[in-house]
């Protein structure tokens, strides 16, 4: 596993005014460049100020890593924010209702009567992260989508819980293609695309041909190195790309009701008032943060990895209102002596509770423990305490092992900043 390389040393920041905030965020983020932590675009804004607004490149490095204002990066999951818009304008269309079940549209699909619409859209449906084994698959239409999706068992009864759910969006996807009147991509072009004038914005799976495309890149031993092209075309829901300014221009527009009724676009921030999708996959990173009560918008797109995802998003919303974050600076972490008999207790079998398909084998050889994913892959770690592990000394990323109540253990796995928890299963 790829862990991330810094350590952060606690900075405050009380009122400061627009220009001391852009000074602010930009030292942040030229200390993670620097550290070769980042590279990608950045736009933030707060109270309708755009504070700041600016391309970050890892220097010394290859120059098809290098980016722009105009680059288009593939933006993962946070393509999601398009696809439950396009349910709302459905809404809007009288075509769907948020508490219509599923059977309603996909008759006999397992415990469709329970799971809304509206389960669906808030990852309440009780449907697992991801669908079984879906790495098999080069391209998956969205008939076979829902065939593999039925043979799905439920987490958790409909609307009782959250949990992040891919196979939901499938889904989502789905219903945009049958309810509308020209199918799927037609309807996003038509409501999305030309009515926010997102000029740079497209599916990649249908792109040909792509100017001013940010190919993507990831570390692997120590080097940045291109990703591989089957990670580039694989397919995935609504798997977009577009610029940081088309990103911005659409949250701004967003909010005015112009283009949604104003309760739909309320409703795409939910009860909390935010809008927030994070997105990942081999050489991309991508973030969309829009938060109506306390005015900020932070977009970030990049074509690279190794992000410490969770702390930047963390320090940066805390640093636009005035509470404790961190800039980053290298570490460099001192491993101890463990004895095998404590070692022995961390090993076994753990599932990460996210996504029970995904399996981690904890092993121990020649007084190291070594994790096996379910690919094969084998990472020695070790022990900086007795219960904390690192694979990579430069990096607050790593692997805790926690005891519950009867004295077993489970391992929480920390890959760029955020936490996984695992449940063992043997």
């Amino acid at each position: 596993m790829k862990l991330l390389s810094f350590f952060f040393i606690l900075v405050f920041s009380i009122k400061l005014s627009a220009q001391q905030y852009s000074k602010e965020l930009d030292h942040y983020f030229t200390a993670l460049t620097e550290l070769k932590n980042f590279n990608g675009n950045v736009k933030i804004a707060k109270n309708n100020t755009v504070l700041l607004d600016k391309a970050y490149n890892i220097p010394n490095e290859d120059k098809a890593l290098q980016v722009d204002k105009n680059s288009k990066f593939i933006i993962a999951s946070v393509s999601k924010i398009f696809v439950k818009y396009g349910i709302l304008k459905l809404v809007e269309q009288g075509k769907i209702k948020l508490s219509d079940h599923l059977n309603r549209y996909i008759p006999d699909f397992p415990n469709g009567e329970k799971i809304s619409i509206e389960n669906l859209l808030f990852h309440q449906s009780g449907l697992p992260r991801e669908i079984k084994d879906y790495e098999k698959y080069e391209h998956l239409s969205l008939e076979k989508t829902i065939e593999l999706a039925r043979r799905e068992p439920l987490q958790f009864e409909p609307g009782t819980q959250t949990l992040y759910s891919n196979v939901g969006y499938f889904i989502l996807h789905y219903l945009i293609d049958k309810l509308s009147d020209k199918g799927y991509w037609h309807f996003i072009q038509e409501e999305i695309i030309k009515k926010y004038q997102l000029k740079n914005t497209g599916e990649f799976n249908s792109s040909r041909s792509l100017s001013d495309f940010a190919y993507g890149f990831s570390a692997e031993n120590g080097k940045i190195v291109p990703v591989p092209q089957t990670s580039i075309n694989r397919f995935e829901t609504g798997n977009y790309y577009s610029t940081i300014d088309d990103l911005y221009s659409f949250s701004q527009q967003l909010i005015s009701g112009k283009n949604l009724r104003k309760d739909l676009v309320l409703k795409m921030f939910g009860k909390d008032s935010q809008l927030i999708q994070a997105g990942g996959r081999p050489g991309y990173r991508a973030y969309y943060h829009q938060d109506l009560k306390l005015g900020i918008t932070f977009i970030f797109i990049s074509n690279f990895t190794d992000i410490p995802f969770q702390k930047v998003t963390e320090d940066i919303i805390n640093l636009l209102n005035g509470q404790p974050y961190r800039i980053p600076q290298k570490i460099s972490r001192k491993a101890i002596e463990v004895s095998d008999e404590v070692l022995k207790q961390y090993t076994g079998k753990f599932a990460l509770e996210a996504d029970l398909s995904q399996v981690f084998t904890v092993i121990l050889e020649d007084h190291f423990l070594y994790i096996l994913d379910k690919d094969g892959g084998k990472t020695k770690i070790y022990p900086e305490s007795k219960t904390i592990f690192f694979d990579n000394p430069e990096s607050e990323d790593g692997y805790h092992f926690l005891s519950n109540q009867g004295g077993q253990y489970h391992l929480m796995i920390i890959s760029t900043g955020v936490k996984f928890n695992t449940k063992k299963i043997q």
